[in-house]
C-alpha cells in the first residue's frame, strides 16, 4: 500500500528468531524485499535486534553466530566514537539491556563495508553500528526495553520450566524478589532523540529526491 511513497525514516524491529538461519525465517523474502525498497524510498533506516542483524547480513553478508547461552541482563557498553552525530550527549560508558541468542563478531565485518561500531560491550559484544553510504543504523541490543521488560521474560522462562538465568546487573542485590532499577532509559531517550534529529537534518526538502545517490550507484 506505501511502496510507491518515499519516506524521511524507517524503522525495522526484531523478532525472537536468532536461533533459525535467515533464509528459513517464512518471511525472509518479504523483509528482502522491504531491505531493497528502502535503497530507493527510505533517506535513513534504523533497524533494530534481529532486524539489524538481518540488516547486516543482507546489505553486507555479515552472519550471525550462535551463542552457548543466552546473552541476558545489562552489560556497560563503551563508547567507540563520540563524535557520531547518533551519540551526542553520551557518556563514555552506558548500560544497556541485551537479550539474545546470537551475536555479530567484528572480525566478521567486511573492512570495505562502511559500516562504523558506535557502542560496543567487553562482555556482549557489538551493538550499535552506523553506515554513511546508505544512512543505516543499526542496533543488536535494548535501550528501548521498559524496567521490567527483562524481568518479564525471565519470569515467563522460569515460569515455563526453560532453562534461563538471572539476568546479569539488572535485579538489586541480584535478587529477582527485588525490582529492577532502569539505567538506560536516559540514553534511549538520547540515541532516539539524536537519529531523529539526523533524520530532519539531512532529508531533503524534496522527498521525491530520495534515493537518487542509490539509483545513480
Amino acid at each position: 500500500e506505501v511502496a510507491h511513497r518515499k519516506f524521511d525514516g524507517f524503522i525495522i524491529t526484531g523478532a525472537p528468531l536468532e536461533t533459525m538461519d535467515y533464509e528459513a525465517v517464512t518471511y525472509w523474502d518479504e523483509i528482502t524485499r522491504i531491505f531493497e525498497w528502502s535503497r530507493s524510498n527510505v533517506h535513513s533506516t534504523f533497524s533494530i535486534c534481529w532486524g539489524a542483524m538481518a540488516a547486516l547480513y543482507h546489505f553486507h553478508g555479515v552472519p550471525k553466530r550462535a551463542l552457548e547461552k543466552k546473552a541476558f541482563g545489562v552489560f556497560p557498553h563503551l563508547n567507540r566514537k563520540p563524535s557520531s552525530p547518533y551519540l551526542a550527549g553520551y557518556s563514555d560508558e552506558v548500560n544497556i539491556c541485551v537479550s539474545r541468542w546470537a551475536d555479530i563478531a567484528r572480525a566478521d565485518i567486511p573492512a570495505d563495508s562502511g559500516l562504523d561500531v558506535l557502542l560496543e560491550s567487553q562482555e556482549a559484544g557489538l551493538c550499535l553500528l552506523s553506515e554513511t553510504d546508505g544512512n543505516r543504523l543499526h542496533l543488536l541490543n535494548h535501550v528501548e526495553y521498559d524496567s521490567t521488560t527483562l524481568a518479564e521474560e525471565y519470569f515467563r522462562d522460569v515460569e515455563a520450566g526453560k532453562p534461563i538465568e538471572v539476568p546479569r546487573n539488572y535485579f538489586p542485590e541480584n535478587n529477582p524478589a527485588l525490582p529492577p532499577l532502569n539505567r538506560w532509559r536516559s540514553h534511549a531517550f538520547l540515541l532516539f532523540g539524536n537519529w531523529l534529529n539526523q533524520v530532519y537534518q539531512t532529508t531533503p526538502f524534496d522527498l521525491s529526491k530520495i534515493g537518487e545517490r542509490a539509483s545513480a550507484g
